[in-house]
Formats: structure tokens, sequence, C-alpha cells
């Protein structure tokens, strides 16, 4: 199964042209901070003994976090380091970061830093994000809402017709708002809006009941029939603060305590459905007065999860359980490529991996092809022949990235199809 990936793994090729190896530098210590030099050992594994650049060069990961380091001064010696964790120490002055070559991932949270518009250590995350570097912060003390969001935002032109099509993620906080300018200037200039489901016309009550039937299991059939009993018992203790007792969880299929589990690391995250961006642009329509159009149905949605066999719903659920605790990191690192508008990792999160169950592949196709085909016909009817001469569209953001996604389908059958936010082009006029 496909997940969010965390990090990009580099292979280095290491080519002898035929010279003189030279001994490398050694020395007792390259670093200022003895609990920098004491997390540096234990990576190499060397407790006592002269440092030396080789072996300094050879760390990718550092794990430093609870050490009562102060002062990161000669971490440029570590030339390979892709993932640093230095959350939870005492640390002012983030600089050095900006002299890792190969740094793709690091967490800072938890340290003294003055993290306000315009001082040092701001320029310095804004800079490793702006090199695509992951930055977990402290989001409360970062100015994040200094560049509104960009999202996924297509302008779609058909004659005098044209479709705005904006890729939402089904989930928010606070931190994905503002929206840049030109997708509010879209919706301002819409006279009706269209979403997956018109949630105007299907009550929360309604929805969690077709959701609970959907997911129900057989008779005489039990969720332990697909995980082992210590999964079993391990989801009854994260449920059961939920009020969901053993009992009922026996009761469900895997993929619906799959939803069940991913809701509520959304919770402890700090995000809800309605702060996601489709409940954000609903309710503005129904305030603004905009005809609301449904594209999809709640039941047509829930129907695609039974395109997966109860086993592979279990591989999928023991999966998720094993890396659940990893899933709230994961989830910052999808809003962070959503609101930097990262085309490109969000792209690769539509397919499945080549070796995945058969009827997995089929789930992806079903979930990302199938309706896209289903919502390009019905955005090919507001082109033809709407009542409205503009339309903005909101699905969820897959939907628009890849080969056989809505754009691209939109672009096959001939429409003008062209990216409202260029991620490059807006990065540039922010600084």
């Amino acid at each position: 199964m496909k997940r969010l990936q965390i990090y990009m793994i580099l292979i280095a090729l290491l080519t002898i042209a035929g010279c003189t190896a030279q001994p490398m530098e050694s020395k007792e210590s390259f670093f200022k901070d003895r609990q920098l030099e004491e997390a540096v050992r234990d990576a190499l594994g060397q407790p006592e003994g002269d440092l030396t650049e080789t072996g300094l060069s050879q760390i990718r990961t550092l794990h430093a976090f609870e050490r009562d380091i102060k002062s990161l001064e000669g971490i440029d010696v570590l030339t390979s380091l892709e993932e640093l964790i230095i959350f939870g120490n005492e640390i002012e002055d983030i600089t050095p970061l900006l002299d890792l070559p190969s740094i793709e991932s690091v967490d800072i949270e938890n340290n003294p830093l003055n993290l306000s518009v315009g001082t040092e250590s701001y320029s310095v995350v804004r800079t490793l994000i702006d090199n695509d570097v992951f930055v977990f912060i402290d989001e409360e003390r970062f100015a994040l809402d200094m560049e509104p969001s960009r999202g996924i935002f297509y302008e779609v032109t058909h004659g005098e017709k044209t479709v705005y099509l904006l890729g939402s993620i089904h989930i928010g906080s606070e931190e994905l708002y503002p929206l840049n300018d030109e997708i509010e200037e879209a919706f301002e200039s819409s006279s009706a809006a269209a979403f997956e489901i018109d949630f105007n016309e299907l009550s929360d009550e309604r929805m969690m009941e077709l959701a609970t039937e959907a997911g129900m299991l057989g008779p005489g059939e039990e969720l332990q029939d697909y995980i082992t009993e210590e999964e079993f018992k391990r989801l009854a203790f994260l449920l059961r603060p939920f009020g969901v007792s053993s009992d009922d969880l026996s009761q469900f299929k895997p993929w619906y305590v799959q939803e069940f589990l991913l809701s509520i690391v959304s919770m402890t995250a700090g995000y809800s459905p309605e702060l996601g961006i489709d409940m954000h642009f609903l309710e503005r329509a129904s305030d603004d007065g905009k005809e609301i159009i449904g594209l999809e149905t709640a039941e047509s949605q829930l129907a695609v999860q039974e395109t997966l066999t109860l086993d592979t719903q279990g591989e999928m659920l023991s999966e998720t359980l094993e890396e659940y605790d990893e899933l709230g990191d994961e989830l910052l690192e999808l809003m962070a490529m959503w609101r930097l508008g990262d085309h490109e990792s969000l792209t690769e999160l539509r397919y499945a991996e080549d070796d995945a169950p058969e009827d997995y592949q089929e789930y992806i196709r079903m979930l990302t092809d199938d309706r896209d085909r289903a919502m390009t016909d019905k955005i090919s009817e507001f082109l033809e022949s709407g009542e409205h001469d503009t339309y903005f569209v909101v699905v969820g953001a897959i939907h628009l990235l890849g080969e056989n996604s809505i754009t691209d389908l939109l672009e096959q059958r001939g429409y003008d199809v062209e990216l409202g936010l260029d991620p490059q082009e807006t990065e540039e006029e922010a600084v």
C-alpha cells in the first residue's frame, strides 16, 4: 500500500578515480556542545576516541532530542545528514542548519527560539522550507500564515464558460488560512459552486448512519478474523475513550476501523472536517446564495470501499496500526505539501505500488480514475451547457493530479486547462 513518504532516500555513488587516498583530519572534537557530540558519538557507535571527517560524513540520521543541547556549532561536518531530530533542547541559534547540504527533514520543536517574523530564526525556517526541507516546528509561535496557502488550483475555459478547480484537503485547521488571493477572487466571481457531495442535502447524522451501515460485518463475522488478537486489543485500548466497546469494535469491517483511527489522529493533531477546504467554501457558498451542486453521492463514495476484500482491509488496518504513532507527522507533512502547492509530491500519492494486491489496485482505480471520469462528465456539462458562466469546483486534491485525473481528462477532451498558481512563480513573488 502506498503511504505518505516522509523522507526521500538519496543514493550516493562513490567513484574512485585512480588517485591516492589522503589521510582525513581527525581531532578530539568538532563540536562546541558536549551534549551534541555525545549524540553524534551514539549515532556512530563510538563512545570514545578521536572523531574523523570520514566517519562523521557517513551519518545520515541523528536523533538528538531532549539532551540539553545548547549549540549546533560544528554540525556542518555532517555532510550526509538527511534527518535531524533536535526537539526538546535549549537551542537558540539554528543558523548552522543552513550549512547542512543534504538535509531533508528537521524537527526543532520545543526549543527556546524566537520565530517572530523578521527574526533570524524565522528567516532560517523560511529558507529551509523554500529549499524543500520538511521542518517540524511549533506552529503556534511561527507565522506560517505570512504566506497564503497555494493549494492545487486550475482554471478551465471553453468559449464564454469558466470552471475554477480547487483541489482540497477534507480536514483542516486555522493554519490553512488565508488562501491565496487568486483562489478567493475566483470564488467571488463564480455564481455556482460544486463539491464532491452537497452536505447541505445530507445531515451529519444521515452520513454517519450510511457509513456505519456500510462498515458493519455480516452475521457470524468478527474483526478478529482479519487481524491478530494483539492488534484487536490495541485497537480496543485506542478506541475505548471514544465510546467504542470491544463488542462494538468486533462488529466493524477493517476499513471502517481504519477510518476511525485516522479521524482520531487528525483530531489529536488539531484538524477537523469543519475547517477543511470543502466545508469552508460550502458554508460561504450557502451564505452568498450561490447554486450548490453535488458531483457525487455519499452512497457512491462508500461503495468504493466494498472493492477491497476483507483480508486486504485487514492488512491495511494492521499497517495503519503498526504506523499509528507516525501518522500525526505524516499528516503534518501532507498539510505542508498542500499549503506549498507541492504538485509533484501529492501526485505520487495517487498511484498504487506495482506489487500491491490486485483488489487494492482496483480499489485505487475506482477511488481515482473511475470517480474522476464521472466527475469530469459533470464538469464538461458545466462547460458545454451549464446555466452559469462561471463555476467554482472543489474536489480532493488527488483528483486534479496525474494521469486520468480530472484536469488530464478535460485536456484530452479539448478544453483549455491552465494552472492557476504556479508554485515557483508564487515563491519568487513572495521574496
